[in-house]
């Protein structure tokens, strides 16, 4: 199951094991060329010394991460595969043309075949 996609400069972390410091639930994965940077436990831990307004940030980046996790739940609960399709499609079209769409289906949590009919219908 493919839980997230996130494109050219966006930020993606486990926080339930960063922050409750249990086990990583999630792989990761690139599906293009990319550069990937990786914090650890100890330096995140850290980050506060070397950046006085992390605690600002990190604030910030915790809400824009429970305000996704929020809409992606509702989505899933209460869109129709076709609003999903076209809410992603507004929100982020370049990944269509960057990444299969098996993975953007599950993704949308729905099969590859119900995604094919949504955009055949849709075009």
């Amino acid at each position: 199951m493919t839980q997230w996609i996130s494109s050219k400069g966006n930020l993606m972390a486990d926080l339930g094991g960063l922050i409750c410091d249990t086990p990583a639930r999630f792989n990761a994965q690139a599906l293009t060329q990319c550069e990937f940077y990786t914090i650890g436990k100890e330096d995140y831990l850290r980050l506060p010394e070397v950046l006085p307004v992390w605690g600002r940030l990190e604030r910030v980046l915790m809400v824009r991460c429970f305000e996704f996790m929020e809409l992606r739940v509702f989505s899933l609960l209460s869109m129709t595969g076709e609003e999903r399709y076209r809410y992603l499609q507004g929100q982020n079209p370049e990944l269509f043309n960057q990444v299969p769409l098996k993975y953007l289906a599950s993704m949308m949590g729905m099969t590859p075949e119900s995604l094919s009919r949504i955009r055949k219908k849709l075009l």
